[in-house]
């Protein structure tokens, strides 16, 4: 930084400078943020369901609701602890849905290519 003499407003010139120059750099960083996330595959659909019997009973019936034809990704599931020693079970299963079908192709409604 330059040596500056008391009562000059350079400094003030220099922190307006630097201060611009950040928040360029920042609105740069949120600007290619925002280009990767839009460039970035979309996000598997997910379905989730609760169970106070055990962890299959809701794994099962969140992988029921999943709509036919899609294709399952993976599936997590949590414990989740209730007053009175008991658990209540949240499974969510994620998936890619099916793709769309002509119904004019050979084969009576393959999928396109």
């Amino acid at each position: 930084m330059p040596v500056v003499q008391a009562g000059s407003a350079l400094p003030f010139a220099a922190l307006a400078d630097n201060t611009f120059i950040r928040i360029s750099q920042a609105f740069g960083g949120l600007l290619a943020l925002l280009l990767l996330a839009a460039a970035s595959p979309a996000k598997a659909d997910e379905v989730t369901a609760e169970s106070m019997i055990d962890q299959a009973s809701a794994l099962r019936d969140a992988s029921s609701r999943v709509p036919k034809g899609a294709h399952i990704q993976g599936s997590d599931c949590t414990e989740i602890a209730l007053p009175g020693l008991s658990f209540r079970y949240r499974c969510s299963v994620r998936f890619t849905p099916a793709s769309p079908v002509d119904p004019k192709a050979p084969g009576g409604g393959t999928a396109k290519p």
